[in-house]
């Protein structure tokens, strides 16, 4: 099982000794990871428009926005990415859960914190991501895709095509969209329209023609189904 982290901390410097550290920590679990460094909270956001991570490791004490305004941001944008604080402030960590993180790491005292963490997530987390795939017929084989890489459907007659997150070229697959749009339920993708369906993870903004995707891809909506899709959209953040 390899994942995605996001390492967030102002001190350049304390980058590289936490990737390792974290790194170490996962692998015991056997777990691998891809971990992208950033030095400030706003050049997380940035990244997190094009690529989903599964944790992200974030600093509290930052100049310009702090680690809990990231959060904030994160949890307003609908994003479930699990957030864990690696910081000394510890009189924050109250303040912290406003944005539920999955744990709070103190770094002089990471070793221990991490691996406490990572025993977590393994229990936790990593199961529901295990159970989170979509079977596809494709022109060779079926494909097995976790719904979160998956950021919208469009029908394209014969062969639909899944628009997949960080890659530029759809994916096509050999299934109706009814047959897709059952398939996708219950993973809590919307019928925009006859011609897309759409992962709610991804929505930024609903208007009354279109669908904005967080990375600025518009969608229309069809006629007179401005008001239902909002409603399902709302449900299923009520059920998250």
């Amino acid at each position: 099982m390899k994942i995605k982290i996001a390492l967030c901390d102002d001190d350049a410097k304390a980058l590289p000794v936490i990737a390792g550290a974290a790194e170490s920590a996962f692998q015991e679990k056997g777990i691998y990871t891809d971990i992208q460094r950033f030095t400030s909270g706003k050049a997380l956001l940035q990244a997190m428009e094009q690529t989903r991570f599964q944790i992200i490791l974030l600093d509290i004490e930052m100049p310009g926005m702090d680690g809990i305004a990231v959060g904030k941001k994160v949890r307003a944008q609908g994003n479930d990415t699990q957030i864990v604080y690696v910081s000394e402030a510890e009189s924050r960590v109250f303040e912290s859960f406003l944005v539920q993180p999955l744990g709070f790491v103190r770094k002089s005292n990471f070793l221990n914190d991490i691996a406490a963490v990572v025993e977590l997530y393994v229990k936790t987390c990593s199961q529901d991501e295990r159970g989170d795939y979509i079977e596809f017929q494709t022109r060779s084989g079926l494909l097995s895709l976790k719904s979160r890489q998956i950021c919208y459907i469009e029908g394209s007659r014969n062969y639909q095509l899944l628009y997949l997150e960080g890659q530029k070229e759809p994916t096509e697959v050999k299934m109706t969209m009814e047959k897709l749009e059952a398939a996708t339920q219950p993973h809590s993708f919307i019928r925009i329209h006859k011609g897309y369906l759409v992962n709610y993870r991804c929505i930024q903004r609903i208007s009354a023609a279109t669908v904005t995707l967080l990375d600025g891809t518009q969608l229309p909506i069809g006629r007179s189904k401005a008001a239902e899709v909002k409603s399902k959209y709302l449900s299923i953040l009520g059920e998250t």
